[in-house]
C-alpha cells in the first residue's frame, strides 16, 4: 500500500510511505485502535483526552482536525470516524456499462474510490489492472479484510457472500441507521442502499474475475496525491463525487489532472467518470495528453514539468443536483469550466439506448 504524505505526517501509526501486503494487518491494527479511541471523543462516547488523541492525530495537524470535528466533516472521515461504506451512487453498474459500449477495445487501467464501485468496475470494464484509491483509511481496511476472503474463497455463491459480509470490521459508518460505534452489525445494506441483489452478485463475479488483474494496488491518499502509474492502454478514473468542492479544491483537481497527464505520452486519453452523490446522474470526460507549451523564459518558466498539456472534452453529462435544506440544487464540476464540450449530450439518454439496444438482442 502506498501512503501520501500528508497521511504519513498526519497520523502517529503511520511511520513510512509503503507497506508490504504481510505489514498491513499490523498497520490496520495500530491505526483502527488508535482511531477507536478517538471517535469515541468525536461521537462523544467519552469526554476529552489528550493521550487519546494523540495516539492517533501527530501534534503538528491537532489543531487541524479538532477545528474541524464536527458532524460529517472531513477530517472527521480522514480520522476514520465517518465512513462512508455504504455506497450512496445511484446504479454505478450503468457507468461502466456505458464506458464499456463507448470504448470496448483496448486494455484498461482502472482506478477507484470506493468500497464497492472497484469491483463493479473490474467486473464489467474487465480492467488490465486495478488500483483502490481513496483518502480513507478504513475503506482500504475494508479492502484488505475482503481481499483476505477472496484469497480463501468465501464468496461463492449469495449465502456465503452473505456470511463473509457479516465477518467485516466495519466501524463507525457514516449515514448509518443505528448509532455509531466502533463495530457495527453488518448486512449487505451496510454495503449498498440500493440494488443489494446485484452488489452480491458483483462480490461472486470478482472472486472469479481477480484472477484476470495483473496487479492489484491500495493507495491512501487523496486524489490528487495519488500514483498514477504509466500504462500504454487508457487509465480510467471513476471518481464518484470526490472532486466536490468539499473533498479537492480547484488547486488539487488541477494537481489532479497533471498527474495523470503526467503518466500518459502525448496523444494518449485517459477517461474520468464522475457521480453525483445520492443519484444516476453522471458525466464522462475525456483527457487528451497534447503537445506542451514552449517554456517562456521570459516569465521565468523554464521547467518541462510546468508544461503539460491537455484538452478535455465531455463526451456526455447530465444535470447535476445536489440537496441543500430538502431542494435539489444544480451544479457543475470543475470539468465544466475547462471543458472544450459545450453543449454535450446527456449520458442518460445513452445508457436508455443501451439498454434498450440490449433488450433487443
Amino acid at each position: 500500500m502506498q501512503i501520501s504524505e500528508y497521511h504519513e505526517s498526519a497520523f502517529v501509526p503511520i511511520t513510512r510511505s509503503r507497506y508490504t501486503y504481510k505489514e498491513m494487518p499490523a498497520l490496520f491494527e495500530s491505526m483502527r485502535q488508535a482511531s477507536d479511541g478517538y471517535c469515541e471523543i468525536i461521537h462523544h462516547k467519552k469526554g476529552f483526552n489528550k493521550a487519546s488523541v494523540d495516539r492517533l492525530i501527530a501534534s503538528d495537524h491537532f489543531r487541524e482536525f479538532w477545528g474541524d470535528r464536527y458532524w460529517g466533516s472531513f477530517h472527521n472521515l480522514l480520522a476514520g470516524c465517518w465512513n462512508f461504506y455504504i455506497m450512496n451512487d445511484v446504479k454505478p453498474f450503468d457507468d461502466f456499462r456505458l464506458i464499456r459500449s463507448l470504448y470496448p477495445d483496448g486494455a484498461k487501467h482502472c482506478y477507484s474510490v470506493g468500497l464497492m464501485q472497484p469491483y463493479i468496475m473490474h467486473n464489467i470494464l474487465d480492467c488490465k489492472d486495478l488500483h483502490f484509491l481513496d483518502v480513507d483509511w478504513r475503506i482500504h481496511y475494508a479492502h484488505f479484510q475482503l481481499e483476505e476472503m477472496f484469497r480463501t474463497g468465501r464468496f461463492e455463491d449469495r449465502s456465503s457472500t452473505i456470511k463473509a459480509i457479516q465477518d467485516l470490521h466495519l466501524g463507525w459508518i457514516a449515514f448509518s441507521p443505528t448509532p455509531p460505534v466502533a463495530r457495527h452489525q453488518v448486512d449487505p445494506s451496510t454495503l449498498c442502499r440500493l440494488d443489494q441483489e446485484e452488489c452480491l452478485r458483483n462480490l461472486v463475479a470478482y472472486q472469479k474475475n481477480r484472477e484476470k488483474l495483473q496487479a492489484i494496488t491500495w493507495n491512501l491518499s487523496a486524489l490528487h496525491d495519488a500514483q498514477f502509474v504509466p500504462h500504454k492502454g487508457m487509465p480510467v478514473i471513476y471518481l464518484s463525487n470526490a472532486i466536490e468542492e468539499l473533498y479537492t479544491s480547484k488547486k488539487q483537481f488541477q494537481r489532479l489532472l497533471d498527474r495523470v497527464t503526467e503518466s500518459i505520452s502525448i496523444g494518449q486519453k485517459a477517461l474520468f467518470a464522475y457521480h453525483a452523490a445520492g443519484t444516476d446522474e453522471i458525466g464522462l470526460y475525456l483527457l487528451t495528453r497534447t503537445e506542451p507549451a514552449a517554456p517562456d523564459a521570459s516569465n521565468g518558466q523554464t521547467n518541462p514539468e510546468d508544461h503539460s498539456a491537455y484538452r478535455v472534452e465531455t463526451i456526455c453529462r447530465d444535470l447535476y443536483h445536489r440537496k441543500n435544506t430538502g431542494v435539489l440544487l444544480p451544479y457543475e464540476t470543475y470539468f465544466e469550466k475547462i471543458s472544450a464540450t459545450k453543449a454535450p449530450p446527456r449520458c442518460a439518454a445513452k445508457i436508455r439506448a443501451l439498454q434498450s439496444a440490449n433488450a433487443q438482442n
